[in-house]
């Protein structure tokens, strides 16, 4: 039997290679360890500082959100120089901050105090990011073009499915931003997908092949 770790990455092997492939999920590294908290008053950005990522695309729809929403941009890359001079172009600096590479304790207690996490990517993989946000509670904000996010956000159900464009990326951010509520709601019903992917779910269906 032959297995890939998402949709996505089944239909290129099918595209490239000419070899069918069932997608098998499974859960990211800090499943077991991931928690809800309050909704607070930042998006969280999780990911390399590269191109493919599209940070830069996030930093432009904070422009977009009320001014008492800020981001907070997790990891570190070949692109920070670039983003952070982006950020002083638009004059957002009092309301993006870098973090950086961060501890797993760190990561676990941004996911649980976020109100969103905006996670667009272009073409991405599978994208741990997603469940992770999903088993932190939070819904998340991706692109129409993001690739694997899309096997688990639903448009208006557990996030928002966004053209990959700053206004719109923005505008689903400041729906968030103004209603907690919401975030919270969508953020269970992202919680209740996540929490079906596991080791478990992964062991029996290798074993019952």
């Amino acid at each position: 039997r032959l297995y890939t770790n998402a949709a996505n990455t089944a239909t290129r092997l099918a595209r490239y290679n000419g070899l069918a492939a069932e997608p098998l999920y499974h859960p990211p590294r800090l499943a077991e360890r991931i928690g809800g908290g309050p909704y607070g008053e930042y998006v969280l950005s999780v990911g390399r500082l590269e191109t493919v990522k599209r940070i830069d695309l996030l930093i432009r729809a904070i422009a977009h959100t009320p001014p008492t929403l800020h981001l907070v941009v997790v990891g570190e890359g070949t692109q920070r120089e670039n983003l952070e001079r982006l950020v002083e172009e638009l004059s957002l600096g009092d309301r993006i901050r870098f973090a950086g590479a961060v501890d797993d304790d760190a990561l676990i207690r941004l996911y649980a105090g976020a109100r969103a996490v905006a996670y667009a990517p272009f073409d991405e993989d599978f994208g741990y990011v997603t469940l992770e946000a999903f088993l932190a509670r939070k819904p998340v904000v991706t692109a129409r073009d993001s690739g694997g996010t899309l096997e688990f956000v639903q448009d208006g159900l557990n996030g928002f499915v966004c053209e990959p464009e700053p206004e719109a990326i923005g505008l689903a951010l400041a729906d968030l931003a103004v209603d907690a509520g919401r975030a919270a709601s969508l953020g269970e019903a992202g919680y209740e997908r996540a929490r079906l992917v596991t080791w478990d779910g992964v062991v029996q269906k290798l074993v019952g092949a």
